[in-house]
């Protein structure tokens, strides 16, 4: 029996790829529902707050359905992140695979993707170190020292030291 394939970590960032067939004649519906989920205002995959980027590409003659992600912390909690947190966006899309047995209960979930898991050659995240979370508050702080740093720049009121 091949050994499962054990997804790549640097610093606190993780990587995970896979490939699922696509059910013959369902890649036009699959295509549909990555178009509802991108126009939705409430995209599900900010639900998962450790999500750096994901991304799934239809190829191979839409025969195969690629994923591949990288996120903070380790494979089994990000899969458990998915299946609890957004369960319903997960099965909207991988209903479209073959043999896809739903986010729950999640251990047949997770043997399914690591079924369809495919090693991955090379990996770099660009800030290893720096969780999404890290990566949001480093920016709001940014936002607000640039709007503090203009209102620096402003002439004093009139009325200041009357």
């Amino acid at each position: 029996m091949d050994q499962p394939v054990i997804s790549k970590t640097i610093g606190q960032v993780t990587e995970l790829t896979c490939i699922a067939p696509i059910i013959p004649g369902k890649a036009d519906a699959l295509r549909e529902a990555f178009t509802q989920i991108s126009l939705s205002p409430e995209n599900p995959l900010k639900k998962i707050s450790t999500i750096h980027f994901a991304r799934w590409v239809i190829f191979d003659n839409d025969t195969r359905l690629l994923f591949t992600s990288n996120f903070d912390g380790g494979w089994e909690d990000y899969l458990r992140d998915f299946a609890t947190l957004d369960a319903e966006g997960l099965d909207f899309i991988f209903q479209y695979c073959v043999g896809y047995p739903g986010a729950q209960p999640f251990e047949p979930f997770m043997e399914y993707v690591r079924t369809h898991q495919v090693e991955t050659t090379f990996f770099y995240p660009a800030y290893p170190n720096a969780s999404v979370k890290q990566i949001f508050l480093a920016l709001d702080w940014k936002a607000k020292t640039d709007n503090y740093m203009r209102e620096l720049q402003k002439p004093p009121s009139p009325n200041v030291g009357q």
